[in-house]
């Protein structure tokens, strides 16, 4: 179980990274420094950005908590930890799928499911693995608690109703984004509720009681009650969402008693602590903008935008590190997550402050304060520096392949980033199809070669590669199908494939002969 969350949470956290890097990018394009890109575009970086945070490393992580509970209650299934493995992957796969869709401009032009309606079907397929991972784990229980019999229902019940509430015909999504949407508000912290409470339920040192249960009950049945009215009979008024979204403020008193009765360790429970107030200030600002007088003038600016990066960049976050800080060691390096909170920070202050200026409360130039929010995005942007080890000394062999990491694995992702603009620039045509496939298989490439590093016998496969991709560069270039660049780009690959013949080829076999 530990070497897979070690494996997972890394490689996960590099989606989360990469999410910060398009809202930084994205930042820039509002202050103007944008290129005629077309994977480049604001709205493209928008779209990658907001998707990454929704959907990557934080949902990712945080459905990973019933295992854990049940590894900290009962043991560990080894043949569910394979399914496990396998549904994560296939997460990772969405991923990649939703990313390159989004950069080539496939969005639906929603807020929060910007990413075609088809890849939820990948999402559904890796909740299969899901439901059989979870099954293989609660066989270790000889009674089921409750709250694995809940948990079973709603991972069964997930995969159908993402499918159903997602279809852009038959689904809620569209239909959800405008409006007041009080209802809402309160469904969403709702479901962060459970959540908390099994996190404190993983982290307290021997059981947690839980108490006031009230509090959470009471905002249930009205939650319940407005979707079956809504569906049944009509719209709620904008009073009615206006009640439901007060309750809310139960939490207040809720979270504050779970907390104070739990035993979690120090680093733990300074995690849980940030993510609980961020929680708070949330649900607090957010029934303030709830009223009328206040709601208009602020309605879809940057004091919004302000609130729900607190949301998801801080309470969301730091859930998931109260959840592994106990085992992923890099965590404990504060210094990395205290830049990351003041980054974080800075942004939504500078984003508030917005908000005041485009609501007329102030006159500060909002350029000013959104070449803040950049660099706040970059010092936010710097805690993956705690996951990154720098080797200082390597083989010849392994800077050959480290070379190819560099030229094939970045410069393919830089040409699916920079080509539309660089090749006219350079006089040579883009036709904006094709060009992507052979840039995809460029930076394949370079992950073969980042293989070779763990496995030289993987630099034997890059060699084979870059002979076929050579000759058929040279042979459209000869035959006139493709101008100087297929020259360039078979001389780049026969250049790699000569330098490893002559230094590496065999050498230590041929000297011991």
């Amino acid at each position: 179980m530990e070497k897979l969350i070690n494996k997972h949470f890394k490689i996960s956290i590099v989606f989360f990274a990469l999410g910060l890097l398009f809202g930084i990018i994205y930042s820039l394009n509002l202050l103007g420094l944008n290129i005629n890109s077309e994977t480049l575009s604001p709205v493209n970086m928008r779209s990658i950005h907001i998707s990454l945070m929704l959907y990557g490393f934080v949902p990712l992580m945080l459905s990973y908590l019933p295992f854990l509970l049940i590894n900290k209650e009962v043991g560990t299934s080894e043949d569910g930890l394979r399914y496990l493995d396998l549904y994560t992957i296939i997460w990772y796969i969405f991923l990649v799928f939703m990313v390159i869709s989004l950069l080539l401009g496939k969005n639906r032009g929603l807020a929060f499911y910007d990413f075609a309606y088809e890849l939820n079907f990948l999402l559904a397929f890796a909740g299969v693995f899901y439901i059989i991972a979870l099954y293989k784990f609660i066989r270790l229980y000889k009674v089921l608690p409750l709250w694995i019999k809940v948990c079973l229902r709603v991972v069964i019940i997930a995969p159908i109703t993402l499918l159903i509430l997602m279809n852009p015909i038959i689904g809620q999504v569209e239909s959800t984004v405008t409006g007041p949407h009080g209802d809402n508000t309160l469904g969403m912290s709702l479901a962060l509720i459970p959540i908390y409470y099994l996190i404190i339920k993983l982290l307290n040192e021997g059981e947690f009681a839980a108490r006031w249960n009230i509090l959470w009950i009471i905002p249930t049945v009205f939650y319940f009650g407005t979707v079956l009215y809504r569906i049944f009979f009509e719209a709620l008024t904008y009073n009615q969402e206006w009640f439901a979204q007060y309750l809310t403020l139960l939490y207040v008193p809720l979270l504050y008693r779970w907390y104070k009765d739990s035993n979690i360790k120090v680093h733990a429970k300074r995690a849980l602590l940030i993510s609980i107030l961020a929680f708070l200030f949330v649900d607090i600002e957010g029934n303030i903008l709830f009223i009328p007088e206040i709601r208009w003038l602020f309605h879809r600016n940057d004091l919004i935008v302000a609130h729900a990066h607190v949301a998801m960049g801080i309470g969301v976050f730091f859930m998931v590190i109260s959840m592994f800080i106990n085992q992923i060691k890099e965590l404990h390096k504060e210094i990395f997550l205290k830049l990351y909170l003041v980054g974080i920070l800075g942004i939504f202050t500078v984003l508030s402050i917005s908000g005041f200026t485009q609501a007329g409360f102030s006159n500060i130039p909002t350029d000013k304060l959104w070449i803040l929010r950049s660099l706040f995005g970059l010092i936010a942007f710097s805690f993956i520096f705690a996951f990154i080890k720098i080797r200082t000394s390597y083989s010849k062999l392994e800077l050959y392949n480290l070379a190819g990491v560099y030229a094939d694995g970045f410069g393919g992702i830089f040409l699916i980033l920079f080509a539309s603009f660089s090749y006219p620039l350079l006089g040579f045509s883009f036709n904006g199809v094709y060009e992507y496939v052979v840039f995809t298989f460029v930076s394949m490439t370079g992950v073969i070669h980042y293989m070779a590093l763990k496995n030289p016998n993987f630099t034997l496969l890059t060699v084979i590669i870059r002979v076929f991709a050579s000759s058929m560069f040279f042979a459209l270039y000869a035959s006139d199908k493709l101008g100087i660049e297929a020259l360039l780009i078979s001389l780049f690959d026969l250049t790699y494939v000569f330098i490893y013949l002559i230094f590496f080829y065999k050498k230590e076999l041929l000297c011991k002969d």
